[in-house]
């Protein structure tokens, strides 16, 4: 998923000269924070997060940090619900409230429907598979709903992505944003 020879992780958003001084973001610099740096919170499948949390759950040690700041053993719907369901609630509002012009607005409606796209995932699906591990289903059921939602979803949080990804990155480099582009090794797979 989003470009599977080449994960790319964008860890810094460099202000430049000038709005270091004036100690704000330009607005190509905010486009591209809302939107680039944001979306490197979509995962390359969805596999490892499940993984995680199952073998967290196997440990005993799958724990929330409460509202009260308390630590809390929890099952996996309570996980999801706590660490996955509103991940992308502030991403969906922050592009909303930028005020488009003519160069940005496509670059914003491509992401905004990215970001609604995962969003549903991470509100249905999450849910509906992290209750199949609280239920007790097999790990043979649990396996296969995530490879269904890998397969069918994926492919099309990739298009997306890639969208988002093929008119962010020539808008940024016109606009003089600094960033910087790693080659991550890929997941190990067990």
């Amino acid at each position: 998923m989003n470009q599977k020879s080449l994960i790319l992780i964008f860890f810094t958003l460099m202000l430049s000269v000038t709005s270091c001084s004036l100690g704000e973001k330009s607005y190509s610099e905010e486009v591209f924070q809302k939107v680039k740096l944001n979306s490197n919170k979509i995962p390359n499948g969805f596999k490892q997060h499940f993984n995680e949390i199952r073998g967290q759950l196997k440990a005993g040690s799958l724990k929330i940090v409460t509202q009260e700041n308390e630590v809390k053993n929890v099952n996996a719907s309570e996980y999801v619900q706590n660490h996955y369901v509103h991940m992308f609630d502030k991403d969906i509002e922050d592009v909303k409230g930028i005020k488009p012009d003519d160069e940005t607005a496509p670059i914003l409606k491509v992401s905004l429907e990215m970001f609604q796209y995962v969003d549903e995932i991470y509100k249905t699906d999450f849910p509906r598979i992290a209750k199949m591990i609280d239920d007790g289903k097999s790990d043979e059921e649990i396996n296969a709903a995530i490879e269904e939602l890998d397969e069918i979803k994926g492919p099309i949080v990739d298009e997306k992505f890639n969208k988002v990804h093929d008119l962010i990155m020539p808008y940024a480099d016109k606009h003089g944003v600094e960033y910087k582009i790693l080659d991550m090794p890929k997941p190990v797979n067990y």
